[in-house]
Formats: C-alpha cells, structure tokens, sequence
C-alpha cells in the first residue's frame, strides 16, 4: 500500500515530528468530550479513552474507505440489539461542514472483521465531538461484531471516520481499504484506538434506515 497516496492529511497535535511527513499540522484541541449514557436497558461499548490525542484522518477519495472497532457480547446475553452507533468527528475539520458518512455492522469471525451485516446507512453529523447514530439491528446469536463507518466522500469535503484516542486498547481498531480489512496500526502513526462506539440493547427499536444509498448532504 502506498501509504502517501492514501492519506491526504493528519491532524497532528502536541508531539512535533513524531508523525510521517505526508501529513499536515492542524489546529490545537485537547480535552474530553462527554462520552454520553445510556438506560438500564442499554449499553455503550467502546475500547477508546474518550480523550481526544491527535485530531484525525481523511483520505483522498473516501468511497469505499472505512473505519471501524469491534466488540464482543458473548458475556452480555440478553444485550443483542445493537441500537446505535457512535463516531467523533474532529472539531472544524477538514471544511466545518457536515457532508455526512455510511454507518454499517460488519461481521467479526476469526478474529478479523469480515462482512456487511447491516446497512449500509447514510448518517450525517450535527455537532463536532461525539455523534450518535440510532441502528436497530439484531444479532440473534452473532457475539461480537464491527461498528464501522465509511468517509465516502472525498477530501476535503468530507466527514473523516478516524480520530484517535489517547493510548488505550488500539488492538480493536481497524480500517478497510482495497478490498480488505487492516489492523489501524496499518496506517503508520501509532497506536491508538479510534473513537467510533457502539450500543447494545436488550429490547429491539425497530429503526428504519434513512438511506441506503449514497447521498450527498446538501449543509451548506
């Protein structure tokens, strides 16, 4: 993989030098956005800190490039509706305008994420940080699985699907490119987790997905 012809930019924050030289310096942000909650009948999965460290990826062309984390409920029987989906999207970045992205559950069997199981969805962000987006699907008996949302769009009119967190458990993240999924380490700029969540229930919701299309977000 060629890895400058893949990335446009990064947004690099409090260590100068430490990433490749493809990417460009961003504006500062530092500190946690509020992670949210849930009910008694719901919970937020995640692998990543909730602080923000280094801002964010996007990629020259964004169809087809996807980012997501995957979880595990075999310890969570009765929890088997993933309700939602959650991504954070790096503050007036790249063009402060919400184009929107594709949300979809992927399959993860050996260890690996595998394919689409729900979706994919068309999903736009209203706010900088943390976006929640409602899903609906049952995974029956499926134990674990990806959250994963695609760029779609390309840079720089784009929403980015990768913003990293402060160290944590990076070994879940990935992103798909080519045809194939990666471990995001695959990038070349650290270990860290991506910031994308996901929510499970113990009831279903019974959401119908806005568009399985690629839409294009008129938000000007």
């Amino acid at each position: 993989m060629n890895k400058s012809a893949l990335i446009i930019a990064g947004l690099v924050l409090g260590t100068a030098g430490a990433w490749a030289a493809d990417t460009v310096a961003g504006p500062p942000y530092w500190g946690p956005r509020a992670p949210g909650g849930g009910t008694d009948a719901t919970l937020e999965l995640k692998w990543d800190s909730g602080t923000l460290i280094a801002g964010g990826f996007a990629f020259y062309t964004g169809a087809g490039l996807w980012a997501g984390v995957d979880f595990n409920i075999s310890t969570l029987a009765a929890y088997h509706y993933v309700s939602a989906g959650k991504l954070y999207y790096y503050p007036n970045w790249p063009n402060n305008i919400f184009e929107g992205n594709r949300m979809a559950v992927w399959s993860f069997v050996g260890s690996v994420p595998g394919s689409i199981l729900s979706g994919p969805t068309y999903v736009r962000g209203t706010a900088h940080g943390w976006n929640t987006y409602a899903n609906g699907y049952d995974l029956a008996s499926t134990t674990a699985f990806v959250m994963a949302f695609e760029q779609y769009y390309n840079y720089p009119n784009c929403d980015p699907v990768i913003c990293y967190s402060t160290q944590a458990d990076y070994t879940h993240s990935w992103y798909y490119y080519t045809g194939a999924w990666h471990p995001i380490g695959g990038l070349g700029n650290g270990n860290f987790p991506i910031m994308t969540r996901a929510f499970v229930s113990d009831q279903g919701i019974g959401v119908a997905p806005a568009s399985l299309g690629r839409v294009k977000a008129m938000y000007h």
